[in-house]
């Protein structure tokens, strides 16, 4: 589909007729943009599509993927908007659309996704947390996608195994502090399993959009219970708690956040996370 009217820092931009998301460099094959601003793109009144099999995603520091700052705009989605996931201690997955305009209308077409990104695990006793779906964890660029799209295990038995959605915790060891499996791109995708070769056994990340496991408990070494990691957080849920219940996993982002502005959401599609 081809925009009309005048060009703002390379991109069309239009008052009312439709502007498509174009792709960057492709990834996996597949049509993407990262981390994009409405009012790059659309002026008040305008529409702008994700077409199918196209992912929108977050990287870098941005957490959300799509900010809708133009008034009264149109989103209309047919492929992927996905917040970042969470990583680190209890750290929160991130948004897939923040809204900061008012009169903004989100149609959510069949076979669709706006998910957000799942909240990493609580963390446990030497072992890290499992991350969350939407990449947590992940550096440089991700593989999106269904084919080959699991985050990295973490080396060794000892380390979280990689999820399609929420990465796995590493089980308790004294040989040094193993890692958590980083979060997927995959929708709806599966957990990864917790790391098996040390003292207490980690814990699964959440598929789809489960939570991910609380952390197994341990005996009691004399320094504190051996209890292990949360597993990261499925697609917009939040990361599994540690084995003793004392800390919770970080929140999973938010489908859609409001900010408080109100918003018409036609939704035929499938959303992960809350949408308020």
């Amino acid at each position: 589909m081809t925009s009309f009217g005048y060009d703002i820092l390379g991109f069309g931009v239009s008052g009312g007729g439709p502007v498509t998301l174009t792709s960057t460099a492709l990834i996996n094959s597949l049509s993407n943009r990262s981390n994009v601003t409405t009012s790059s793109f659309i002026l008040p009144s305008g529409t702008l599509i994700i077409p199918a099999d196209f992912w929108l995603w977050a990287s870098g520091t941005t957490t959300v993927a799509l900010i809708v700052d133009t008034p009264n705009a149109t989103i209309e989605n047919s492929g992927y908007i996905v917040g970042k996931g969470g990583e680190g201690q209890s750290g929160a997955g991130g948004d897939a659309i923040s809204i900061t305009a008012s009169g903004v209308t989100i149609i959510n077409n069949s076979d669709a996704f706006i998910a957000g990104g799942g909240g990493a695990g609580a963390q446990g006793r030497n072992g890290t947390p499992g991350k969350g779906a939407g990449g947590g964890g992940q550096t440089g660029t991700p593989t999106l996608g269904a084919a080959g799209a699991a985050g990295a295990n973490d080396g060794g038995s000892t380390g979280g195994r990689g999820g399609g959605a929420g990465g796995g915790s590493a089980s308790v060891t004294f040989q040094g502090a193993a890692g958590g499996g980083q979060g997927g791109y995959i929708l709806p995708g599966s957990g990864g399993a917790g790391g098996s070769g040390g003292s207490t056994a980690g814990v699964s990340g959440g598929s789809g959009s489960a939570a991910g496991a609380t952390g197994n408990r341990g005996g009691d070494d004399g320094g504190g219970p051996l209890d292990s990691s949360g597993g990261g957080g499925g697609w917009g849920a939040v990361g599994g708690t540690r084995g003793t219940g004392a800390t919770a996993g970080g929140a999973g982002g938010k489908g859609i956040e409001a900010n408080g502005n109100s918003f018409t959401l036609t939704n035929n599609g499938t959303i992960y996370g809350a949408q308020s």
